[in-house]
């Protein structure tokens, strides 16, 4: 324990250079830097699926941290104290919170462009993971072009979610339709149509998981 307050004092002296800073507690390791300073309060909407901080279990460790997700970054957040930490993504890649909910940094190629982003596990068995991807856009502010119309202010809105399939540790992403699953999973075609035509699998959460343990008996 001696260890990881040494480390965590260290780290709060070097948070105003933004210097990355690691905690180690036990069998949990935490790394971050402190979050740039910006003021939205002017802006309507929330940048975070949830405003509030959850205690969560990081890097599958023991150590409960108070963790928020912001989808408007793509970054998972640290409250210590009064500082709002932003934790290194490639070193902070699995996020266990006390709601239950499932976090994991996927990387995966998307039209010949690469991205290493959070995604939220709906379910995951054997070789095949379900999960979805959730995000926020900032639609900027706008001036009226004449007398008739008013300002609009900056708000945040959410994005579409996006559902991926990762099989045999290939990520992939999923728009719900049997052509596509059996794209993804060769060689399983009739066993896959069965299962659509007797649930008629639609996108959302609760078809996305019972699709994932589907997959997993075949």
């Amino acid at each position: 324990m001696k260890k990881a307050v040494f480390i965590l004092s260290l780290g709060l002296f070097s948070l105003a250079s933004n210097a990355q800073v690691t905690i180690q507690d036990g069998g949990s390791t935490l790394t971050f830097r402190k979050s740039a300073d910006f003021n939205d309060a002017a802006i309507a909407g929330s940048k975070f699926l949830n405003e509030n901080y959850q205690n969560a279990k990081v890097n599958k460790g023991s150590q409960d941290f108070l963790i928020r997700y912001n989808a408007y970054t793509d970054i998972m957040e640290y409250k210590n104290g009064s500082d709002v930490l932003e934790l290194i993504k490639e070193k902070n890649t699995h996020f266990a919170f006390q709601d239950g909910s499932v976090y994991e940094l996927f990387t995966y190629n998307l039209g010949g462009t690469s991205y290493e982003r959070y995604h939220q596990v709906l379910v995951e068995n054997k070789n095949v993971k379900i999960s979805k991807f959730q995000s926020i856009k900032l639609i900027p502010a706008q001036k009226a072009t004449n007398s008739y119309e008013k300002d609009t202010q900056a708000s945040y809105k959410p994005n579409r979610e996006v559902y991926f399939i990762t099989y045999n540790n290939q990520t992939f992403e999923f728009d719900g339709k049997q052509k596509t699953l059996d794209k993804i999973i060769p060689g399983k075609a009739d066993a896959i149509k069965k299962f659509y035509k007797e649930n008629k699998i639609k996108e959302n959460d609760t078809d996305m998981i019972k699709l994932g343990n589907f997959l997993a008996t075949i």
